[in-house]
Parts: structure tokens; C-alpha cells; sequence
């Protein structure tokens, strides 16, 4: 086959994970547009006011748990420009309750920031867009024709054999070695986005196929999800061996797609009869005239990701909440994106990973590059209007400059106990006070040095200007009486 452009359409939302989260250094929440914007933690920083970096910095530099719900309550609020995600409506809620806990609550602090952590899909770390890496893609062709394969050949495999997965597909697939796997010969490129790409925060929840009085057991977890109806485009090829190469079953462009089409429409046939069994939404159905559908990325369900007659699929016991392998073709739950962090009220469910794949053509291209000029101007558009407003509420959060004063004729004071610390009294008995030897000499006219700091350490009248500090009153400089 030789090298061709191919499209991947979303259907159903697709995390693919790439070990990365929204760290709470770098985001902020806005729930007037139901975004969350990222951004560089250290641009932010240089953002800041002098008062607020003293703030933060003394917040990231605890390093503790407790920390780091301190900064979330410090970003509450803040505005900055930056990589903007759409977000589902449960987790402002969730938000707000996680802000609410108590500093002293350390136990839920940590049970609520572990809820609270949010996985990125694979992106591409200077465009901040997503993009499908080519193994995923490589990994579903693979196991829809290991699939087809299994149907017409047997394999033996030993329980105790710790490569029990990669013994049989050697056997499936007629290799030994690495160079000899008839796989090494399909290249798939990493398919990048060509249109419009949003992404969205959404939950995952477990639901169970058997309705029962008893909830499912897995915990909602906070994903980045490629929205349905994103398009990526790459390439893909099947190589043909050469002379040299000892390749027992080369692939071909067939058997690949035919395995592929016949393993997904099968999944996605029995996977609807099971959620139209447990009174749950559908998964959607591709109008496209494409090749192929696939399932990739995380959530896709343990049989789109096995093999059929092969599978041990992990399922939680009963008795002691025990994780166990059964010998078995079906999963007992679903792991499905939400709205909200729990199943039983959610009210748009969707599976996860569901795609198509087909060919590119020039007039889909055109389309494509269309949206994508008309999307990009549109986000110029929202990225000036959310500028213009940042920097309008900076403005109104100036602060206004420091209030000082200058008192006549005040009483000044040294003491050297706690590193040195003077203090001034004015005529109607308003206190100020520097703090620090060092500190307070150079705020001292050198001439008043020898009398306040190592004399009588008193200045019966003095100059001395101030400036407001909170509720108090802070030394700026000490001057002989005029």
C-alpha cells in the first residue's frame, strides 16, 4: 500500500493519555464562560504586584498539602490570557467545595485534591492543541487483526508465564522475534488536528451493566476530552518485506481494514445491546462512508482492547473490595464521559474512544482548511475581546499608591532585643515602628546614628515619615527635628 493521507473523525469523546496534568500553579477557573485557561506559571507570576508575588511565592514555597489548596484559593478570582478549555458544569460545584474545606482539615484536603486532579489528552506542547499519537492508532489496527486471527488459529498459553500477552501474538502472528513481527511493517504517522479542535474537562464515571440497588465502585475521575466531531489527518502504510526480511504472514491493505471493520462493528453492536440493556444512552453512529470505525485512547472498555477468548479482565470482588482476573468475554461496568461526577444523575452520558477512519480527499481538505481559517479568526477575535478584559480589571486592581506621612517633632526609641527594632510615637500618639538593625540604620540619618543606636538609643524630637501598612504604621525614614 502505498503511502496515503487519512482523516480519524470523533465520535464519542477520546482521552489519550500522556502522563501530564493542569497543574494548579498554572490555571485558573471562570465559571462566567464555563472555561478553564492555562497558562505559564511564571508569566503569571510576573504579572503580579509586588504584595500578591510576595503572597504566592510564599504559598508554592509551604510545599505542603495544605498548599496547595491555599493556591487554589489564591487563583480564585485572578485573570490571566492563555490556553482556553471548555469545562463541564459539575466541576464548578466540585471547585467550590474543595475550596470550602478547612486549612486544618489536612485528611480531606488530600481526599478532595486527589478527586481533584485533571489528566490532559496527548498535546502538542508549543500549538497547546491535541493530537493522536500514531501508536494508538497502530494499536487498534493491531488488535482487531489479532482478532480475526484468533477465530481460524489456536494458541496455547501457560497462566504462569509472565509474557503470557506477547507469547500469543508470537503465536497469532508466527514470530519470534522483534524484527520478524509482521506488524513492524505498517507505519502510521501521529495524526494532527485540521479544523476546528476544542477540547473539554469532563468526568468519567463507572456505571454498571447490571442495574442494581449498589452503585458501581470506581470513582469519577477529571479527563481532557477531544469533543466529538474534531477530524485529524496523517498517513498510513503497509511496507512490503524485503528479499531479506523472514516475515511468515506480511500484512496487507485488505486484511487490515476487513479485520478492523469486522472487529469494531462487532464491538459496537454488542457494547449498544448492553447499554440499551442497562437503560443508558447509546453510543453514536458514524455517517461517514469511511473505512473503518476504531476505538482508541482511555475508557474504551477491556473487549475493544483484547483479545476474544483470551481475555482476564480485572473486576473488582465483592467480598473485601478484592481486584480480581476473570477468564472472561465481558467487563461488568462501563466507564462513561459525564457531565457531572456521578452516574446515577447524570443525564448525557457517552462511551469513550469511539472513531472512523477514512481516506482523504481534496474537497473534505478544502472543508477542513475552511473551518480552520474561520475558527482561527473567530479565536483571534475571543482572545482579544478576553485581553481587553483582563487588562481592564487589572486596572480597576491597582493599587493605589501608599499612604505617608510626615510627623513633627516625634519621640523615637531604640531596642536591640528581637534583631533590633525601633520605634517612633508622634504628638497625638499615633506608634510606627522598622524592624531590623541593618534596616533601621539605613532608614536613620546618619547623623542621628551615634545618639539612637549606641547612646541614649532615644531621640526626644525627631522627623520622622511613615507610611500606612495594612492597619498600622511603618518607618520610612528618621531626620534631625526641622
Amino acid at each position: 500500500m502505498e503511502e496515503n493521507t487519512f482523516y480519524i473523525r470523533i465520535l464519542s469523546p477520546v482521552h489519550l493519555g500522556c502522563d501530564d496534568v493542569y497543574d494548579p500553579t498554572g490555571f485558573v477557573l471562570d465559571d462566567s464562560d464555563q472555561t478553564l485557561t492555562a497558562f505559564d506559571p511564571m508569566d503569571f507570576f510576573r504579572s503580579l504586584d509586588p504584595q500578591d508575588k510576595a503572597r504566592y511565592t510564599g504559598i508554592c514555597g509551604k510545599g505542603s498539602i495544605e498548599s496547595i489548596l491555599e493556591l487554589y484559593k489564591f487563583m480564585k478570582g485572578k485573570r490571566f490570557d492563555g490556553h482556553r478549555v471548555g469545562v463541564c458544569k459539575g466541576l464548578f460545584a466540585h471547585y467550590q467545595k474543595t475550596l470550602s474545606i478547612s486549612l486544618t482539615d489536612r485528611r480531606k484536603i488530600q481526599q478532595e485534591l486527589n478527586n481533584f486532579s485533571i489528566s490532559r489528552t496527548a498535546f502538542n506542547p508549543i500549538t497547546q492543541k491535541p493530537y493522536i499519537p500514531g501508536s494508538a492508532i497502530k494499536g487498534a489496527l493491531r488488535t482487531a487483526y489479532l482478532n480475526q486471527i484468533a477465530k481460524t488459529k489456536s494458541v496455547t498459553t501457560d497462566r504462569r508465564d509472565k509474557k503470557q500477552a506477547e507469547t500469543l501474538e508470537k503465536g497469532l502472528l508466527d514470530y519470534k522475534t522483534l524484527e520478524k513481527d509482521p506488524f513492524r511493517l505498517l507505519k502510521v504517522s501521529d495524526f494532527q488536528p485540521v479544523g476546528p479542535c476544542p477540547t473539554k474537562i469532563i468526568y468519567a464515571v463507572n456505571a454498571k451493566k447490571k442495574p442494581s440497588e449498589h452503585d458501581a465502585r470506581g470513582l469519577s475521575i477529571l479527563l481532557e476530552v477531544i469533543q466529538p466531531g474534531t477530524v485529524f489527518a496523517g498517513s498510513i502504510q503497509v511496507l512490503k518485506p524485503l528479499a531479506r526480511d523472514v516475515i511468515k504472514a506480511p500484512l496487507s491493505e485488505e486484511k487490515v481494514w476487513e479485520s478492523a471493520a469486522a472487529f469494531y462493528s462487532k464491538e459496537k453492536k454488542r457494547e449498544d445491546a448492553e447499554l440499551d440493556a442497562a437503560g443508558l444512552p447509546l453510543g453514536p453512529t458514524s455517517t461517514d462512508s469511511g473505512i473503518c470505525p476504531l476505538r482508541i485512547g482511555r475508557h474504551s472498555g477491556a473487549e475493544s482492547l483484547t483479545i476474544e477468548g483470551h481475555r482476564h479482565i480485572r473486576i473488582r470482588n465483592k467480598i473485601g473490595n478484592r481486584t480480581v482476573y476473570k477468564d472472561s468475554d465481558k467487563a461488568t461496568t462501563f466507564w462513561l464521559a459525564s457531565q457531572v461526577s456521578n452516574s446515577k444523575t447524570a443525564d448525557n452520558l457517552q462511551p469513550f474512544g469511539w472513531v472512523t477512519l477514512g481516506a482523504m480527499t481534496a474537497s473534505l481538505q478544502e472543508e477542513l482548511e475552511a473551518q480552520a481559517a474561520k475558527q482561527q479568526s473567530e479565536l483571534a477575535s475571543i482572545v482579544t475581546s478576553h485581553a481587553a478584559k483582563i487588562q481592564a480589571e487589572q486596572k480597576k486592581s491597582v493599587p493605589l499608591p501608599p499612604v505617608e506621612e510626615v510627623w513633627e517633632n516625634a519621640f523615637v526609641s531604640f531596642n536591640s532585643g528581637g534583631g533590633g527594632i525601633v520605634s517612633a510615637q508622634s504628638a497625638d500618639k499615633k506608634k510606627a515602628e522598622i524592624c531590623g538593625k541593618e534596616k533601621a540604620r539605613a532608614a536613620t540619618d546618619a547623623g542621628l546614628h551615634k545618639k539612637l543606636f549606641d547612646g541614649k538609643k532615644t531621640l526626644p524630637k525627631a522627623r520622622v515619615t511613615v507610611r500606612k501598612v495594612g492597619n498600622a504604621w511603618e518607618i520610612v525614614k528618621v531626620e534631625p527635628a526641622v
